[in-house]
Protein backbone atom coordinates (compact mmCIF):
# COMPACT_ATOMS: atom_id res chain seq x y z
CA UNK A 1 0.00 0.00 0.00
CA UNK A 2 1.67 3.31 -1.04
CA UNK A 3 2.49 5.83 1.67
CA UNK A 4 0.58 9.16 1.70
CA UNK A 5 2.76 12.09 0.68
CA UNK A 6 4.52 14.00 3.44
CA UNK A 7 2.86 17.32 4.14
CA UNK A 8 5.95 19.24 5.10
CA UNK A 9 7.13 20.06 1.58
CA UNK A 10 4.68 22.85 0.88
CA UNK A 11 0.97 23.51 0.58
CA UNK A 12 1.07 23.34 -3.20
CA UNK A 13 1.02 19.56 -3.12
CA UNK A 14 -2.12 19.64 -0.99
CA UNK A 15 -4.17 21.93 -3.20
CA UNK A 16 -5.46 20.63 -6.54
CA UNK A 17 -5.04 22.65 -9.72
CA UNK A 18 -6.97 25.92 -9.75
CA UNK A 19 -9.36 27.25 -12.30
CA UNK A 20 -10.81 30.70 -12.83
CA UNK A 21 -11.88 32.60 -9.72
CA UNK A 22 -15.10 33.76 -11.36
CA UNK A 23 -17.20 30.73 -10.37
CA UNK A 24 -19.77 30.93 -7.62
CA UNK A 25 -20.58 28.12 -5.24
CA UNK A 26 -23.68 26.04 -6.11
CA UNK A 27 -26.65 25.74 -3.74
CA UNK A 28 -25.53 22.37 -2.36
CA UNK A 29 -22.48 20.87 -0.70
CA UNK A 30 -21.62 18.31 -3.38
CA UNK A 31 -18.11 19.72 -3.83
CA UNK A 32 -16.09 16.55 -3.44
CA UNK A 33 -15.90 15.80 -7.14
CA UNK A 34 -16.65 18.48 -9.70
CA UNK A 35 -15.88 21.58 -7.63
CA UNK A 36 -12.89 20.26 -5.69
CA UNK A 37 -9.84 22.31 -6.68
CA UNK A 38 -11.73 25.19 -8.34
CA UNK A 39 -11.50 28.74 -7.03
CA UNK A 40 -15.05 29.74 -6.10
CA UNK A 41 -16.59 32.92 -4.72
CA UNK A 42 -18.23 31.95 -1.42
CA UNK A 43 -20.36 34.30 0.75
CA UNK A 44 -18.21 35.26 3.69
CA UNK A 45 -20.94 34.46 6.23
CA UNK A 46 -21.02 30.87 4.94
CA UNK A 47 -17.43 30.28 6.12
CA UNK A 48 -16.72 29.38 9.75
CA UNK A 49 -13.36 29.33 11.59
CA UNK A 50 -11.93 25.92 12.41
CA UNK A 51 -11.57 24.73 16.02
CA UNK A 52 -8.43 22.94 14.79
CA UNK A 53 -6.65 26.19 13.90
CA UNK A 54 -3.35 26.21 15.85
CA UNK A 55 -2.98 29.98 15.68
CA UNK A 56 -4.64 31.99 18.47
CA UNK A 57 -2.74 35.31 18.32
CA UNK A 58 -3.39 37.84 15.53
CA UNK A 59 -1.15 40.94 16.00
CA UNK A 60 -3.22 44.10 15.52
CA UNK A 61 -0.61 46.16 13.64
CA UNK A 62 -0.04 43.63 10.87
CA UNK A 63 -3.75 42.78 10.76
CA UNK A 64 -4.73 46.40 10.02
CA UNK A 65 -2.23 46.48 7.17
CA UNK A 66 -3.86 43.38 5.66
CA UNK A 67 -7.35 44.85 6.05
CA UNK A 68 -6.30 47.97 4.14
CA UNK A 69 -4.61 45.88 1.44
CA UNK A 70 -7.78 43.82 0.96
CA UNK A 71 -9.89 47.00 0.77
CA UNK A 72 -7.65 48.21 -2.04
CA UNK A 73 -6.97 44.98 -3.98
CA UNK A 74 -9.28 42.27 -2.61
CA UNK A 75 -8.22 38.82 -1.42
CA UNK A 76 -5.41 37.79 -3.80
CA UNK A 77 -4.78 34.30 -2.40
CA UNK A 78 -7.83 32.02 -2.09
CA UNK A 79 -8.80 30.48 1.21
CA UNK A 80 -8.86 26.72 1.62
CA UNK A 81 -12.13 25.33 3.04
CA UNK A 82 -14.00 22.05 3.47
CA UNK A 83 -17.78 21.42 3.55
CA UNK A 84 -19.18 21.74 7.07
CA UNK A 85 -20.57 18.36 8.09
CA UNK A 86 -24.34 18.38 8.47
CA UNK A 87 -24.79 22.05 7.48
CA UNK A 88 -26.04 22.99 4.02
CA UNK A 89 -23.89 25.46 2.05
CA UNK A 90 -21.58 26.10 5.02
CA UNK A 91 -17.81 25.67 5.01
CA UNK A 92 -15.06 25.33 7.58
CA UNK A 93 -11.72 27.06 7.12
CA UNK A 94 -8.69 24.88 6.59
CA UNK A 95 -6.19 27.65 5.80
CA UNK A 96 -6.44 31.42 5.54
CA UNK A 97 -8.21 32.49 8.76
CA UNK A 98 -6.25 35.75 8.93
CA UNK A 99 -7.33 36.64 5.38
CA UNK A 100 -10.93 35.67 6.22
CA UNK A 101 -10.93 37.88 9.35
CA UNK A 102 -9.41 40.77 7.40
CA UNK A 103 -11.93 40.37 4.57
CA UNK A 104 -14.78 40.57 7.09
CA UNK A 105 -13.22 43.68 8.64
CA UNK A 106 -12.84 45.20 5.16
CA UNK A 107 -16.56 44.67 4.50
CA UNK A 108 -16.31 42.07 1.70
CA UNK A 109 -19.45 40.05 1.05
CA UNK A 110 -17.66 37.07 -0.53
CA UNK A 111 -14.14 35.67 -0.80
CA UNK A 112 -12.33 33.37 -3.24
CA UNK A 113 -11.88 29.87 -1.84
CA UNK A 114 -10.87 26.37 -2.87
CA UNK A 115 -13.18 23.63 -1.58
CA UNK A 116 -11.78 20.21 -0.79
CA UNK A 117 -12.57 17.24 1.41
CA UNK A 118 -10.20 16.81 4.38
CA UNK A 119 -10.09 14.80 7.58
CA UNK A 120 -9.60 16.51 10.94
CA UNK A 121 -5.98 15.39 10.97
CA UNK A 122 -5.37 16.83 7.50
CA UNK A 123 -7.00 20.11 8.55
CA UNK A 124 -4.70 20.43 11.55
CA UNK A 125 -1.64 19.43 9.52
CA UNK A 126 -2.39 21.87 6.70
CA UNK A 127 -3.15 24.75 9.08
CA UNK A 128 0.04 24.01 11.01
CA UNK A 129 2.18 23.85 7.87
CA UNK A 130 0.72 27.05 6.43
CA UNK A 131 1.52 28.96 9.62
CA UNK A 132 4.98 27.40 9.96
CA UNK A 133 5.86 28.36 6.40
CA UNK A 134 4.84 31.95 7.11
CA UNK A 135 6.45 31.86 10.58
CA UNK A 136 3.12 33.04 11.97
CA UNK A 137 2.97 30.78 15.04
CA UNK A 138 4.48 31.69 18.38
CA UNK A 139 6.42 28.88 20.13
CA UNK A 140 3.51 27.86 22.39
CA UNK A 141 1.00 27.73 19.52
CA UNK A 142 3.45 25.56 17.60
CA UNK A 143 4.00 23.24 20.58
CA UNK A 144 0.25 22.90 21.17
CA UNK A 145 -0.30 21.99 17.53
CA UNK A 146 2.34 19.24 17.70
CA UNK A 147 0.79 17.98 20.95
CA UNK A 148 -2.64 17.76 19.32
CA UNK A 149 -1.24 15.75 16.43
CA UNK A 150 0.37 13.36 18.92
CA UNK A 151 -2.57 13.03 21.31
CA UNK A 152 -5.68 13.36 19.16
CA UNK A 153 -4.39 11.43 16.15
CA UNK A 154 -2.01 9.01 17.91
CA UNK A 155 1.04 10.12 15.91
CA UNK A 156 4.56 9.59 17.22
CA UNK A 157 7.01 12.48 17.32
CA UNK A 158 8.81 10.87 14.39
CA UNK A 159 5.59 10.77 12.34
CA UNK A 160 4.77 14.40 13.20
CA UNK A 161 8.30 15.44 12.20
CA UNK A 162 8.00 13.65 8.86
CA UNK A 163 4.61 15.22 8.09
CA UNK A 164 5.63 18.80 8.84
CA UNK A 165 9.15 18.55 7.42
CA UNK A 166 11.03 18.99 10.70
CA UNK A 167 13.60 17.00 12.65
CA UNK A 168 12.27 14.78 15.44
CA UNK A 169 14.49 16.64 17.95
CA UNK A 170 12.81 19.91 16.90
CA UNK A 171 9.39 18.43 17.68
CA UNK A 172 10.62 17.03 21.03
CA UNK A 173 12.16 20.37 22.07
CA UNK A 174 9.00 22.20 21.08
CA UNK A 175 6.77 19.85 23.10
CA UNK A 176 8.97 20.39 26.17
CA UNK A 177 7.86 24.03 26.25
CA UNK A 178 4.45 22.81 27.45
CA UNK A 179 6.18 21.73 30.70
CA UNK A 180 6.65 25.41 31.59
CA UNK A 181 4.40 26.99 34.19
CA UNK A 182 1.33 28.49 32.44
CA UNK A 183 2.32 32.11 33.32
CA UNK A 184 5.78 31.49 31.80
CA UNK A 185 4.15 30.00 28.69
CA UNK A 186 2.12 33.20 28.42
CA UNK A 187 5.28 35.34 28.57
CA UNK A 188 6.81 33.21 25.81
CA UNK A 189 3.61 33.43 23.77
CA UNK A 190 3.63 37.23 24.00
CA UNK A 191 7.31 37.52 23.08
CA UNK A 192 8.67 38.70 26.45
CA UNK A 193 10.88 35.59 26.53
CA UNK A 194 12.75 33.86 23.72
CA UNK A 195 12.79 30.11 23.12
CA UNK A 196 16.40 30.12 24.36
CA UNK A 197 15.30 31.71 27.64
CA UNK A 198 12.51 29.14 27.91
CA UNK A 199 14.96 26.25 27.53
CA UNK A 200 17.06 27.66 30.38
CA UNK A 201 13.97 28.00 32.57
CA UNK A 202 12.97 24.41 31.78
CA UNK A 203 15.99 23.15 33.75
CA UNK A 204 13.95 24.09 36.83
CA UNK A 205 11.10 21.68 37.53
CA UNK A 206 9.45 23.82 40.23
CA UNK A 207 6.85 26.08 38.59
CA UNK A 208 7.19 28.79 41.23
CA UNK A 209 10.95 28.99 40.64
CA UNK A 210 10.32 29.05 36.88
CA UNK A 211 8.11 32.11 37.29
CA UNK A 212 10.61 33.89 39.54
CA UNK A 213 13.43 33.25 37.07
CA UNK A 214 11.29 34.41 34.14
CA UNK A 215 10.52 37.70 35.92
CA UNK A 216 14.21 38.24 36.74
CA UNK A 217 15.20 37.59 33.11
CA UNK A 218 12.68 40.16 31.89
CA UNK A 219 13.46 42.77 34.59
CA UNK A 220 17.24 42.45 34.09
CA UNK A 221 17.09 42.10 30.31
CA UNK A 222 19.21 38.98 30.77
CA UNK A 223 20.71 37.19 27.77
CA UNK A 224 20.17 33.47 27.21
CA UNK A 225 23.68 32.73 28.52
CA UNK A 226 23.01 34.69 31.72
CA UNK A 227 19.64 32.95 32.08
CA UNK A 228 21.37 29.56 31.86
CA UNK A 229 23.82 30.56 34.63
CA UNK A 230 20.96 31.80 36.83
CA UNK A 231 19.05 28.55 36.31
CA UNK A 232 22.16 26.49 37.14
CA UNK A 233 22.69 28.50 40.32
CA UNK A 234 19.10 27.92 41.45
CA UNK A 235 19.36 24.21 40.64
CA UNK A 236 22.51 23.82 42.75
CA UNK A 237 20.77 25.45 45.72
CA UNK A 238 17.89 22.99 45.33
CA UNK A 239 20.22 20.04 46.05
CA UNK A 240 20.25 19.38 49.83
CA UNK A 241 23.50 18.11 51.33
CA UNK A 242 23.54 14.72 53.05
CA UNK A 243 24.43 16.45 56.29
CA UNK A 244 21.40 18.73 56.15
CA UNK A 245 19.13 15.85 55.19
CA UNK A 246 20.34 13.70 58.10
CA UNK A 247 19.97 16.57 60.56
CA UNK A 248 16.43 17.19 59.41
CA UNK A 249 15.49 13.55 60.12
CA UNK A 250 17.16 13.56 63.56
CA UNK A 251 15.40 16.71 64.63
CA UNK A 252 11.93 15.76 63.37
CA UNK A 253 9.62 16.49 66.34
CA UNK A 254 7.18 13.96 67.79
CA UNK A 255 4.30 16.15 66.63
CA UNK A 256 5.37 15.54 63.02
CA UNK A 257 5.32 11.78 63.59
CA UNK A 258 1.79 12.02 64.99
CA UNK A 259 0.65 14.07 62.00
CA UNK A 260 2.22 11.57 59.57
CA UNK A 261 0.53 8.73 61.44
CA UNK A 262 -2.85 10.49 61.24
CA UNK A 263 -2.45 11.23 57.51
CA UNK A 264 -1.65 7.56 56.82
CA UNK A 265 -4.71 6.45 58.80
CA UNK A 266 -6.97 8.78 56.82
CA UNK A 267 -5.44 7.82 53.49
CA UNK A 268 -5.52 4.06 54.09
CA UNK A 269 -8.74 3.98 56.17
CA UNK A 270 -7.21 1.59 58.70
CA UNK A 271 -5.16 1.63 61.90
CA UNK A 272 -1.56 2.78 61.39
CA UNK A 273 1.18 3.06 64.02
CA UNK A 274 4.45 4.89 63.29
CA UNK A 275 7.23 4.11 65.77
CA UNK A 276 10.56 5.96 65.70
CA UNK A 277 13.83 5.18 67.51
CA UNK A 278 16.64 7.57 66.70
CA UNK A 279 16.83 7.98 62.92
CA UNK A 280 15.05 4.71 62.13
CA UNK A 281 11.64 3.29 62.87
CA UNK A 282 8.72 1.15 61.69
CA UNK A 283 5.27 1.63 60.20
CA UNK A 284 2.63 -0.87 61.32
CA UNK A 285 -0.46 -1.10 59.06
CA UNK A 286 -3.46 -3.23 60.03
CA UNK A 287 -5.60 -5.12 57.49
CA UNK A 288 -8.64 -7.34 58.05
CA UNK A 289 -8.48 -9.89 55.23
CA UNK A 290 -6.94 -10.49 51.80
CA UNK A 291 -9.41 -8.15 50.12
CA UNK A 292 -8.51 -5.35 52.54
CA UNK A 293 -4.79 -6.04 51.99
CA UNK A 294 -5.22 -5.71 48.21
CA UNK A 295 -7.11 -2.44 48.76
CA UNK A 296 -4.25 -1.03 50.84
CA UNK A 297 -1.65 -2.17 48.32
CA UNK A 298 -3.52 -0.34 45.54
CA UNK A 299 -3.67 2.84 47.65
CA UNK A 300 0.09 2.85 48.14
CA UNK A 301 0.72 2.19 44.45
CA UNK A 302 1.46 -1.54 44.51
CA UNK A 303 -1.34 -3.29 42.57
CA UNK A 304 -1.01 -7.01 43.36
CA UNK A 305 -2.48 -9.69 41.14
CA UNK A 306 -2.60 -13.00 42.97
CA UNK A 307 -3.58 -14.82 39.75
Amino acid sequence: MPKPPALGKGLGALIPGRSSAGNTIPSNNNTDTFYSGQVLQIPIEKILPSPLQPRTEFPENKFEELVESIRQRGVLQPLLVRPQLGQQDTYELIAGERRWRAAKAAGLSSVPAIVRQATDREVLEIALIENLQREDLNPIEEANAYARLCKEFSLTQEEVARRVGKNRSTIANSLRLLELAPPVQDLLRKGFLSTGHAKAILSLKNHEQQQLLAKKIINDGASVRVAEKLAASISSKNQPSKKNSSTKVLLRPAADIQRIEQMLREHLSTRVVVSKKGVSGTIHIDFFDDHDLNRILRLIGIPFDDG
